[in-house]
């Protein structure tokens, strides 16, 4: 695990806000868009789904 990995982990579970997604991912909204989309489509459970195997 390099010191990057220690950060990201960090931000995440900080529960870092929306608005301070990188830039490098478009405006923030769009990604909270992106992201709710599909969690109503079941794309997150299938991803899951799939790493599990």
């Amino acid at each position: 695990m390099g010191r990057g990995d220690l950060t990201n982990g960090q931000w995440a579970r900080a529960g870092a806000p929306w608005c301070d997604v990188p830039e490098r991912y478009g405006p923030w909204d769009r990604v909270y868009d992106l992201f709710r989309r599909w969690q109503r489509d079941g794309t997150w459970a299938r991803i899951l789904t799939q790493l599990q195997t």
